[in-house]
């Protein structure tokens, strides 16, 4: 089976009945004469129906032996039980996301694998969908609502718990600063690099008080 089936295309195979013809296929779809009839080259291409072409009519649609076995697969889909993946789509639906193809991007799916998972949750009563246009919209149900809401309460509450149960890094001290004294210690030289300063800081000083004797006399005298 192609992966490129839509839940458009399983939608509109189920809207087809015995006596559908493709003059009223669009009727049967809720869509124009021109979206019908793309529609129905589509699912013809994809193996999924077939039609005859005469004119003036009427020209009688039937469900292919493939077609029969997509809707048998997605049957058998519907039969399975809820899990995450049927959560997050009714999240994202609760969330805004209507269209299948939003959603398929959303969730990285295939469109097969979307198609029967959105038919799997509208058979177990936690979405409808809307024909119109030749487009689908997806829509929740009241139960739907209600476990969506139940489902994204439930990923905060697993989340911090995860983070809880992880182990807790042990606390690293700082390194202590050393005070503003020990700071000047640690910058002095030390040895005979801190004599020779004292020494050169000494001889300075000397010279500095001879040349004010040494000024101090010369101003006396004048």
């Amino acid at each position: 089976m192609p992966d490129e089936i839509t839940f458009m295309d399983l939608a509109s195979l189920l809207s087809i009945g015995p006596d559908t013809t493709l003059e009223k296929l669009g009727s049967a779809i809720n869509a124009s004469i021109f979206d019908a009839s793309n529609m129905a080259g589509s699912l013809k291409q994809k193996g999924l129906i077939d039609f005859t072409a005469s004119y003036p009519g009427p020209n009688t649609v039937t469900i292919t032996d493939a077609g029969k076995a997509l809707i048998a697969e997605a049957d058998a889909k519907a039969a399975s039980p809820h899990d995450d993946l049927d959560d997050a789509i009714l999240v994202q639906v609760s969330g805004g996301k209507r269209i299948p193809a939003e959603l398929q991007n959303t969730l990285n799916l295939r469109p097969k694998d979307l198609a029967l998972r959105i038919y799997k949750l509208h058979k177990q009563g936690y979405v409808t969908y809307d024909l119109k246009s030749g487009g689908v919209a997806i829509l929740l149900t009241d139960s739907g609502f209600l476990k969506s809401k139940a489902a994204g309460a439930a990923k905060p509450q697993a989340v911090q718990s995860a983070a809880q149960s992880q182990p807790v890094a042990p606390h690293t001290a700082l390194p202590k600063q050393p005070d503003q004294q020990t700071a000047m210690e640690n910058e002095m030289p030390h040895g005979p690099k801190r004599n020779k300063l004292l020494y050169a800081l000494v001889i300075i000083l000397i010279v500095i008080i001879i040349g004010g004797i040494y000024y101090l006399d010369y101003i006396m005298k004048l």
